[in-house]
């Protein structure tokens, strides 16, 4: 069950925190993230919190529960995976060791049933449909005038190994030189997706990173140049299915402990359709006799922009707080 905050406490509590915080006096996590109403908590609601959307393309929301483990036994999950556990949509995942290669993305491959999804991208074009930059269509078009006359098997293999080289050249590029170099999404009109752009921004106005993991924040933005012996970073890659369409996205997740808890950062950096890019934001601190978990999650869309944005946003909104309920039950049960 979910239990909804007014909206007018995402602008009045960040004020009080910073005065308290220049008081000397820090407010409760709660309250912070405008929680003035904890029995919700205490009975095992998710409570739901506002998120500020920081640009018209901006899906955000907030989810807190309380979890009757300690946080260690929470953050050890976290690090083993458990975010991704027991998701329906995930298809396959992989983690990039430092030592790996392009092999590292050897077990992604297109199947009979994705042929449809495989073909489209041999006539790819500037767009919403794929998120690629224009060499990276000029790339797969060129690949697709030589398909004619190969078995679908064959389509199907040489179009999952054109795919799986574009993905391995955004990881390496984003590992070695960081969100700046993040190839932006070619659309029709000559129009981009600048996702390094909309990362920056979710990082800067997290009031979570800010309050509670100012050095994950700057971390973050200065990926892969400015580390911490208390920050620890993982890249991933996950399979799932989005809008009933396969697709690969990267994922950078970096943990900090902090306060006898930690906070976690997970941006996916690259998606291959449907949104341009997210970011979520997990909190695990201590609380009562277990541990308070939040939850923070922006996502940059072309769907909600444009006329009717407002409803767009409202019905947007509500689909990403269902995936992120289902998302916190499954963590919760997870470290049961």
């Amino acid at each position: 069950m979910l239990r909804r905050l007014p909206a007018f406490m995402l602008f009045v509590l960040p004020v009080f925190a910073a005065a308290a915080a220049a008081a000397g006096v820090p407010l409760p996590a709660t309250a912070t993230l405008g929680i003035a109403d904890v029995s919700g908590l205490d009975q095992g609601e998710i409570i739901s919190y506002d998120v500020r959307e920081p640009t018209d393309k901006t899906l955000a929301a907030g989810l807190a529960m309380y979890v009757e483990a300690p946080p260690e036994r929470l953050i050890a999950a976290v690090r083993n995976g458990a975010l991704l556990v027991g998701d329906p949509e995930v298809i396959a995942a992989g983690t990039f060791l430092p030592a790996s290669g392009p092999e590292a993305l050897e077990k992604f491959e297109f199947g009979a049933s994705d042929i449809d999804e495989a073909e489209a991208l041999s006539e790819v074009e500037p767009g919403s449909e794929f998120n690629f930059s224009a060499a990276e269509i000029e790339g797969f078009r060129a690949l697709g005038r030589t398909l004619a006359r190969v078995s679908e098997a064959e389509r199907l293999r040489l179009l999952s190994r054109r795919y799986r080289e574009v993905l391995w050249q955004r990881l390496d590029s984003y590992r070695k030189n960081g969100p700046d170099a993040i190839a932006p999404y070619a659309r029709s009109g000559g129009n981009t997706v600048d996702v390094a752009a909309e990362l920056r921004t979710f990082t800067e106005q997290s009031v979570p990173l800010r309050l509670y993991a100012p050095e994950l924040q700057e971390a973050l933005l200065k990926f892969p140049s400015q580390s911490s012996s208390d920050t620890a970073s993982t890249l991933q890659w996950v399979e799932r299915k989005v809008e009933g369409r396969p697709t690969v996205i990267l994922v950078h997740q970096m943990i900090q402990r902090t306060g006898g808890g930690a906070v976690v950062a997970v941006r996916d950096f690259y998606v291959g359709h449907s949104f341009n890019s997210s970011q979520m934001v997990l909190g695990i601190l201590p609380y009562r006799e277990g541990s308070l978990v939040f939850y923070s999650h922006c996502t940059s869309t072309d769907q909600v922009a444009g006329v009717g944005a407002g409803l767009k946003h409202a019905i947007g909104r509500e689909r990403l707080r269902a995936v992120m309920s289902g998302r916190m039950e499954r963590f919760r049960a997870s470290v049961r």
